[in-house]
């Protein structure tokens, strides 16, 4: 059995072996169409998502990256997203099942980060919204490790992170590759699909366009995987161009529309004088008549003059372009609001419901992208951190992620939600204070020593407020609920 589904593996990935797959233009800018893929390229059944995102990511990637840079729905709807997924930062925790290791590893770790750029300047977490941008950008963030000594001299880690544009992964393999390898868009793989080696360009020899090989173990390359055996990936961006494009041009033109409504137009009616007077003394019979910006126009006896009446923009114009900004929202993931910044419609329990659909559709690319760069770095700087630290290395490789916490809409009405949702058993103080992006044990320690201090002071802290935590005596404990409030069901 075990053989033959080894040999079954082997007969699907022997396509991939020893192929090369360059990158082929297929978006034409200028085209008025604006077609991604011809008829062609669209035969996406017959194509492997290396081969379909081959022929269009390199146009893609810069068409996304200018709207980034020059159009503001694009860059709101990025912000946004860095906003949502990273906030603050991404935060990870040790937690290999021994205090003492965890404490101390956590120590270097927190000395480490700081600074973990090849500059030693960036913290991870600015790093972090880097790599969103990239990813919403151009659909992937690359970052190349280097270990530095002069660092390991003066008792750092001497592992450092160079964030580099997926740009610099060359897209034409340089050698030809050898039996049973892969070379997919500068990326070499096994025959499993997995990273051998990346292609490079070379700084030093950019110009002569060199490229350097440099293995995977020295690479954290991270992108949002939609198919299978899928190498590069695809900008967030991608499937709202159009619709950007059509926001932009239906913008353009009701302001080409509103500037040439603007010009004066005016209707003379007369019913005894055939001809329009132009001079001062009226002496011309010429029907021509020029009337400038505050002049007044020199009328016959029983004429008439109208001016004409124009409603550019159109009132429907706001109508239209709010479905376009829906649909690049949801494709986005993100809320429209992040792109409008208009609460003047929002209630509580319109804002509620948006926290919780933003949260499910955000969460789990939150997880995965804490994972590839925070997560990622943890496991490559483990062993330095544990030589720092004095600590053996650890069999098992565990963290938790701390990401932001989701933010309140109404502080009254969620602490008082939370604080009914443990009186009645239904949730916990640690998963109240971990949506908060906190965590509970420090939240209760801090508590503690503010207590601790106002009574050495004599000070009282007034904890009697319904909203307030429990005394220190009673944290843990399920504390019932007040006489005002609901009592929950036995």
């Amino acid at each position: 059995m075990f053989r033959a589904i080894g040999g079954y593996f082997r007969a699907a990935a022997t396509w991939t072996a020893a192929t090369v797959l360059g990158s082929i233009g297929a978006y034409q800018v200028l085209d008025p169409s604006r077609k991604i893929l011809s008829a062609g390229q669209r035969r996406a059944a017959s194509m492997t998502a290396n081969q379909l995102s081959a022929t269009s990511l390199p146009q893609l990637r810069a068409i996304c990256r200018r709207l980034e840079r020059d159009n503001p729905t694009a860059r709101a709807a990025v912000e946004g997203l860095v906003a949502q997924v990273v906030g603050t930062g991404i935060a990870l925790e040790p937690d290999h099942g021994d205090d003492l290791i965890n404490e101390r590893l956590r120590t270097a770790w927190v000395d480490y980060i700081a600074g973990c750029d090849i500059s030693g300047k960036r913290s991870i977490y600015a790093l972090e919204e880097q790599a969103m941008r990239d990813i919403a950008t151009a659909g992937e963030f690359l970052w190349r490790l280097a270990v530095l000594p002069e660092r390991a001299e003066v008792g750092q880690v001497p592992l450092c992170v160079l964030p580099l544009e997926c740009e610099w992964i060359t897209t034409e393999s340089p050698a030809a590759p050898s039996m049973g390898v892969t070379t997919a868009q500068g990326i070499e793989v096994d025959r499993w699909g997995r990273p051998i080696a990346y292609w490079l360009k070379n700084p030093d020899t950019l110009v002569a366009g060199e490229s350097q090989r440099v293995v995977a173990s020295e690479i954290v390359h991270g992108f949002e995987r939609r198919r299978a055996l899928q190498n590069r990936g695809e900008p967030l961006l991608c499937p709202v161009i159009e619709r950007i494009a059509q926001e932009g041009d239906l913008v353009d033109a009701e302001l080409r529309s509103a500037i040439t409504c603007a010009g004066i137009g005016i209707v003379i009616k007369s019913t005894g004088h055939g001809a329009l007077d132009t001079t001062t003394n009226g002496t011309t019979d010429d029907p021509a008549m020029g009337i400038g910006v505050g002049a007044v126009a020199r009328l016959f006896p029983n004429e008439d003059i109208t001016a004409f009446s124009h409603n550019r923009p159109g009132q429907q114009i706001q109508a239209f372009r709010g479905t376009l900004r829906g649909d690049i929202s949801a494709s986005m993931r993100i809320s429209q609001r992040w792109l409008d910044r208009d609460y003047s419609r929002a209630n509580y329990s319109s804002m509620r419901a948006d926290n919780l659909d933003s949260e499910r559709l955000l969460a789990p690319l939150r997880e995965w992208l804490g994972h590839a760069t925070i997560g990622e770095l943890y496991r490559r700087a483990l062993p330095y951190l544990c030589i720092l630290a004095g600590v053996p290395m650890p069999k098992r490789i565990a963290y938790k992620l701390l990401p932001d916490g989701t933010p309140y809409v109404d502080p009254v009405k969620d602490v008082r939600g939370a604080v009914d949702g443990i009186a009645a058993g239904l949730t916990t103080h640690q998963e109240q204070i971990a949506m908060r992006g906190g965590d509970y044990r420090k939240v209760w320690e801090q508590l503690a020593r503010e207590r601790a201090e106002a009574q050495a002071l004599g000070l009282s802290l007034d904890m009697s407020s319904s909203n307030a935590p429990a005394p220190a005596s009673q944290i843990g404990e399920v504390v019932p609920p007040a006489n005002d409030q609901p009592k929950a069901n036995a």
